[in-house]
């Protein structure tokens, strides 16, 4: 075990923070905690040295610089991790320089973020023990590359000299002439971690990365670490080549082949958004975000593409969505059953509204497409309820406008396949569903229904599975949403009215599930049908 010495002046911070983390999964106890630095050093003196520190920076007595001084004074083994504000900038630079770890931002730390931290220093420990340490600075290659690169471009904790300096060190592939950012976003990330099996994403991160800096040894250029589950950051170099063609076809060549690997090996795809040219380490902080702003157009540009910030501001997204929407609309209205002077109606006026370069209004389109009253007339509300809840958990996950589309093109013809093919539901069930829609409002229970129909709840419940698909929960619930939405559409109620009135007691938790069944909050939801798309939020 790993022994652990939290040092942190706000008892809460400090007790919640030792209570709340499951330290045996990590291979590591909490030895100590002290309130400020002195107490920590007269611990760390006493002959108990922690292997690991973790310490506030702003402290009375004693801060946390001057704790992290000392410790380093005395040895070059202990890990150290700092949990800080943003407002400590300077105190962290100054703790980068003595060799800590990594770092935790107290006000924003989430459960992941700890998790990462606490799994890179268990790695480096497990590392030290193996290979040794000199002057507190891990022999791992790898994790000492990710947080140079990532201090520099991400938190800006370095000096463009500094920057340099680690660089030369660690012998990365970078120099300061024609730099390119290149940002990497795996697709449908939530689909390739239930393949990997991982919760936490360490798996999938671990093995990319291989994959991904085996691929940069091939070419000698550039370097490659993770930014967030889904995205992995790839600065490049061209300071050996001066022709913008020569450079644009080595990163396409490059690029195609990382895409292709990720295909080959793991199946799935991959996007990447891709910078301008700049020259000068500064540059980095500028040409991540164009990189960012790149990948971010996929929803428009299609995945598994090369997008390049510049060519992407050159095609006008307004057109290219203009476009693809009029084109589906062509194909969407040829089905009666959806309601077309309805659809049409909605159609013309978000093209008319202009605000086609905003992703999340898109979106809404598709939801108040999917939730259209007009479905209601055509279809009962079992049906109705079934078939949005369906596809509009599927609308939630697509990545692209096309996706969107097909959903919606596969939503009307689940519509006019149900029209063509009513189900006729056997005796209890149907007792049942008439009895739910007519007192979904009050508080009613499975065993009430079961003693009604002289069933007992157990053969009512396999009952709703075989013929709704559903639990009788899902199903009642469903019902109530769909109710809450005629009186959000027909009515002026205030949302916790409409909550208290189709049967939750609790509104967050009715908010929660009408944005889990609709798309957006109920609000949002209301706002879709008034003839302005803007301000309307989830």
């Amino acid at each position: 075990m790993f022994s652990v010495m939290i040092v942190e002046d706000e008892m809460l911070v400090r007790l919640g923070f030792k209570n709340s983390v499951a330290w045996e999964s990590y291979g590591m106890t909490v030895c100590a905690d002290a309130a400020n630095g002195r107490e920590a050093w007269t611990h760390y003196n006493s002959g108990r040295r922690p292997d690991i520190v973790i310490t506030d920076l702003r402290m009375p007595i004693m801060d946390g610089l001057e704790l992290i001084k000392k410790i380093r004074e005395a040895d070059a083994q202990t890990r150290i991790v700092i949990l800080s504000c943003l407002e400590d900038f300077d105190m962290m630079r100054q703790a980068m320089q003595l060799g800590i770890s990594s770092y935790i931002l107290k006000l924003t730390m989430t459960e992941e973020e700890i998790h990462q931290v606490l799994t890179r220093v268990r790695d480096e420990l497990g590392a030290q023990r193996t290979i040794g340490t000199s002057k507190g600075m891990i022999r791992n290659p790898d994790l000492l590359k990710e947080n140079v690169i990532k201090n520099f471009v991400f938190y800006n904790l370095y000096s463009k000299d500094e920057f340099t300096r680690h660089i030369d060190q660690l012998k990365l592939r970078l120099h300061p002439e024609r730099l390119v950012v290149c940002m990497m976003e795996i697709d449908h990330f939530e689909q390739v971690r239930a393949k990997f099996n991982d919760n936490k994403g360490e798996l999938i991160r671990v093995t990319f990365l291989n994959v991904l800096s085996e691929l940069l040894d091939q070419s000698q250029r550039g370097e490659v670490v993770s930014d967030e589950d889904k995205r992995y950051l790839f600065i490049f170099s061209f300071r050996d080549m001066s022709s913008e063609l020569q450079i644009r076809e080595e990163l396409t060549s490059i690029l195609q082949q990382v895409q292709k690997v990720m295909k080959r090996f793991f199946n799935i795809s991959a996007t990447f958004g891709v910078s301008g040219m700049r020259t000068g380490y500064a540059a980095l902080h500028d040409l991540y975000r164009e990189s960012e702003r790149a990948v971010g157009q996929k929803f428009f540009f299609g995945t598994e593409r090369l997008l390049f910030q510049h060519e992407i501001e050159a095609n006008g997204v307004e057109e290219i969505v203009s476009r693809k929407i009029e084109q589906y609309g062509e194909k969407w209205l040829l089905y009666e059953e959806i309601g077309r002077n309805e659809l049409a109606s909605i159609m013309q006026t978000f093209l008319a509204n202009g605000r086609l370069r905003q992703q999340q209004d898109i979106r809404k389109l598709f939801v108040r497409l999917l939730h259209g009253p007009a479905i209601s007339s055509v279809l009962s509300e079992t049906e109705v309820a079934a078939l949005v809840a369906n596809r509009g958990e599927e609308l939630q996950a697509c990545e692209t406008l096309d996706e969107c589309a097909a959903v919606f093109g596969s939503f009307l013809l689940d519509v006019a396949s149900a029209k063509g093919a009513k189900k006729q539901l056997g005796k209890d069930i149907a007792h049942a569903v008439r009895f739910i829609q007519e007192r979904f409002s009050e508080d009613i229970s499975l065993q009430q229904i079961a003693e009604l129909l002289e069933l007992s709840p157990n053969y009512l419940s396999m009952l709703f599975k075989k013929e709704l698909q559903l639990s009788f929960t899902e199903y009642v619930n469903r019902i109530r949403l769909e109710k809450a939405k005629e009186l959000l559409l027909n009515t002026n109620l205030k949302s916790y009215e409409i909550a208290q009135r189709v049967g939750f007691a609790d509104d967050s938790y009715f908010s929660r599930a009408f944005k889990k069944h609709t798309g957006v909050r109920p609000n949002g939801f209301r706002r879709l049908w008034i003839n302005d798309w803007t301000g309307v939020t989830e």
